[in-house]
């Protein structure tokens, strides 16, 4: 999808007043500028956007989240895919529209078609029942993705998951724990962006083209 092509998503975010989006140009300590430009050049499609505006506010915050969302993004074994499903989940159950705004187009990028989108249960829907009756009867990649997408409700739902669904998620997983890790990374480091999106209730913004 070109990026000034109208998305096939629905965008409820973009209109948002944000309550705070870090310090202006002018008010920027050399260390936080340095931070800034740091993450622009890191993000060349989207700049200072999302969480980052008001994380620069305190550079001792914004320079290691920065470096742990690009471990959580790019360093991992997960596809694109199995990432930005995670992520999805993630924004849906947080109530979080920005971060699931930002993350749709990623999304189909990565190959999850846009059904799986519109069938993601958001806020007060969002439930591991509802993600198993509405969205895994989608999912067309197997055994792994369908559990890694059980695994994230389930934990999103409960803080926590059981021994049987640990064991399951680990079998597909062809027996490592590493990956878990990861997926728990992903969606904590995920939870801590939906937190501060809600918070100073930032808009989501489309990719530089």
């Amino acid at each position: 999808m070109a990026d000034d092509q109208i998305p096939p998503y629905r965008i409820t975010s973009d209109k948002f007043a944000a309550r705070y989006n870090g310090p202006t140009e002018v008010e920027m300590t050399d260390e936080q500028r340095s931070i800034r430009n740091s993450i622009v050049e890191s993000r060349p499609r989207t700049g200072i956007s999302g969480p980052f505006g008001p994380w620069i506010a305190v550079p001792p915050i914004a320079g290691p989240s920065q470096e742990l969302g690009k471990a959580c993004r790019y360093g991992t074994s997960l596809s694109m895919r199995e990432s930005e499903l995670v992520i999805l989940l993630t924004g849906a159950k947080h109530k979080s529209h920005s971060e699931f705004d930002i993350h749709q187009g990623e999304a189909l990028r990565a190959g999850l078609g846009l059904e799986v989108l519109e069938a993601i249960p958001r806020d007060d829907e969002f439930s591991l029942q509802n993600v198993k009756d509405k969205v895994i009867p989608l999912l067309k990649q197997g055994e792994r993705e369908v559990a890694i997408a059980l695994f994230a409700a389930e934990l999103l739902e409960t803080s926590t998951v059981s021994g049987e669904t640990y064991n399951a998620t680990k079998e597909a997983l062809n027996g490592k724990d590493s990956v878990i890790v990861e997926i728990t990374s992903i969606i904590g480091y995920y939870t801590y962006c939906a937190y501060t999106l809600n918070v100073f209730n930032i808009p989501s913004v489309p990719p530089k083209k």
